[in-house]
Parts: structure tokens; C-alpha cells; sequence
């Protein structure tokens, strides 16, 4: 469709230039995209306590796992929720349930999976070990390098949920 003319005692609209309305759209989804990317990475850093009424109220008769993944993802109680899937699809296998080092493929590796609830490494170390794997930390083979499969959210989760499996001081 073409755009007519402006009246010569009106200024043109931007909006008639053919290419202008696609640059709109696209600066808007640019910026929406920035927006989302940025802003819940630093609302992530912080600690959300959880709103039991508001779980409630939002979850109707019954607070489920996926209701307040859903209603409050960025909670530190819904990372660790999604930690724990994350954990269950990939760790489960070699450290077990628990994170104790016991899992069904254990026995397959030597040296054998770490308990995780004695580690007292930094989380720092431990994301590394997660994306790096065993063997580029020095440390055992049997350990795969997840950094490929994992975003820096999953990671994220999953050391939130480790954390909660050490010993309280």
C-alpha cells in the first residue's frame, strides 16, 4: 500500500515512510528483549522471600511446584524447585537423589561421584565444575562438562539447590 501525501500545511508522519512502521516493530522487540534478558539477572542476584498468602491466592486451592514456578520464579524458592529438575535430569544418575555421591552409576566411575552435601567449595568453583566438567578441573573424567546443555540459569538453580543440601552451621 502506498502512502499519500501530506497536506502541504501538515509535516509527514514518520509512520508513512514505507520502511519505518518494520523499524518501530523491531527497536520495540530490541528493547523488550534487553528488558527481559537484563532485568531478571539482577532481580536473580537478590533474595525474594516467598509470600505464602500470595502463593495461595494465585494457586487457588493447592500450592504446587509448577504453580509457584509459574507465580514466582524469581524467588529463591522457585530456583531451587527448578534446580532440583534440573538436578534430576542430569545429576541424579551419578550423585543420587540426595546429592550423596550414590547414585545408580556410581559404582561405573573411579574416582567415585562427589557427596555433595560435605562439599565446602565456593559456588564459584562449583559452577565452573558444572559447565567445565571433571577433567578440565583437574579433577575425575566421569564428571561431563555440562556447560553445552545448561544455560547460566540452570547452573544458577542447581547450586541453589546444593546449597540447600549442605549442613546447616
Amino acid at each position: 500500500m502506498r502512502a499519500l501525501p501530506a497536506p502541504p500545511d501538515e509535516p509527514a508522519s514518520a509512520l508513512a515512510q514505507p520502511w519505518a512502521l518494520p523499524l518501530a516493530i523491531a527497536m520495540g522487540l530490541a528493547l523488550g528483549l534487553a528488558l527481559l534478558l537484563c532485568t531478571p539477572l539482577a532481580w536473580a542476584q537478590e533474595s525474594h522471600p516467598l509470600d505464602a498468602n500470595a502463593a495461595m491466592q494465585s494457586c487457588s486451592s493447592s500450592v504446587t511446584e509448577e504453580c509457584l514456578v509459574r507465580n514466582f520464579k524469581d524467588t529463591h524458592e522457585a530456583s531451587v524447585i527448578r534446580g532440583r529438575l534440573v538436578f534430576q535430569n542430569y545429576c541424579v544418575l551419578c550423585h543420587g537423589a540426595e546429592g550423596r555421591g550414590d547414585g545408580r552409576a556410581a559404582k561405573l566411575h573411579n574416582p567415585r561421584p562427589f557427596n555433595l552435601t560435605t562439599s565446602t567449595a565456593p559456588r564459584y568453583y562449583i559452577a565452573d565444575m558444572v559447565r567445565q566438567g571433571g577433567e578440565a578441573m583437574g579433577r575425575g573424567k566421569g564428571m561431563p562438562p555440562w556447560g553445552d546443555q545448561l544455560t547460566d540459569e540452570q547452573i544458577n538453580d542447581v547450586l541453589n539447590l546444593l546449597f540447600t543440601l549442605r549442613p546447616k552451621p
